[in-house]
């Protein structure tokens, strides 16, 4: 059984979703995007600044 979340993010959200992934820990995102990722679970602040999670990576991988 395949499992489909919702369209949350907006195309530029999903953006900056990419955007954490590969240049954390210094994205260029705007911050709005950024409060949106956390507060979805798909972005964790750390100690070394923001990082996708698990959930965020699904997030990225259903998009393929």
């Amino acid at each position: 059984m395949t499992v489909h979340t919702p369209k949350l993010l907006t195309p530029e959200e999903f953006a900056s979703l990419i955007e954490v992934a590969v240049h954390a820990p210094e994205p260029n995102v705007p911050a709005t995007h950024l409060a949106k990722l956390v507060t979805l679970g798909f972005v964790a602040i750390t100690a070394k600044g923001p990082v996708v999670t698990g959930d965020g990576l699904i997030r990225i991988t259903e998009s393929e």
